[in-house]
């Protein structure tokens, strides 16, 4: 397991540095979050399995939201290429704004539910009573992996806020089912990332 994590971590975060495609990014990166995964699989103890399904509910909201926004841009652009999405929060601002909340939440930025996902991974990694060493050293690799993320998931929000780069086509009306959906899935990380104690002391009083 540890095998697989580490090369889970390796493999999505470097390939997913050089994506064009944002479904591609997004793709890779589900296999360095995979990593992250089997870090608190490995520390065989309530609070991991509890952090490991508290983990997968936040990244699931981030992903649902992130790709009812890239549908967006594919209906408009005809393309998911990350550059497509220069000018989007001029043309969007409330897809824009929850795309910030995805983004930032994949990237593990407090005070979001993807940065509490990660921290009760590590947290319960690290209290396994098996292998400390080497449970050690995977949260300390999982953390510089994270930095790694920083940059490409940050090369999405630069299009979606930074980039002068006008879309190719005039703006047109957001899809009302993909803002319903952008809007219910931030509002669904931003709840977790609230109350997270609360929702992960009722899964740990569920498993112990």
């Amino acid at each position: 397991l540890s095998v697989l994590a580490v090369g889970s971590l390796l493999l999505g975060n470097i390939a997913a540095i050089s994506q064009t495609s944002f479904k591609r990014l997004l793709a890779y990166s589900a296999v360095a979050h995979a990593g992250y995964v089997l870090i608190g699989i490995m520390a065989n103890n309530p609070d991991g399995m509890a952090s490991v399904i508290y983990y997968l509910l936040t990244y699931g909201l981030a992903v649902a939201g992130a790709f009812a926004l890239v549908l967006l841009v594919e209906k408009n652009e005809g393309n998911d290429q990350i550059q497509s999405f220069a000018n989007f929060h001029t043309h969007y601002p409330v897809e824009a704004f929850c795309m910030l909340i995805f983004i930032l939440s994949l990237a593990g930025i407090p005070p979001l539910a993807g940065f509490f996902g990660k921290f009760y991974l590590f947290a319960a990694a690290l209290k396994s009573p098996n292998a400390v060493d080497l449970m050690f050293w995977l949260v300390v690799g999982a953390i510089a992996m994270s930095a790694v993320s920083l940059y490409y998931y940050l090369k999405v929000l630069k299009q979606v806020y930074v980039a002068a780069t006008p879309m190719k086509q005039e703006k047109k009306d957001s899809d009302p089912t993909l803002r319903i959906i952008a809007i219910l899935m931030a509002a669904g990380i931003l709840v977790l990332g609230c109350f997270p104690d609360l929702i992960v002391s009722d899964l740990l009083a569920d498993l112990q």
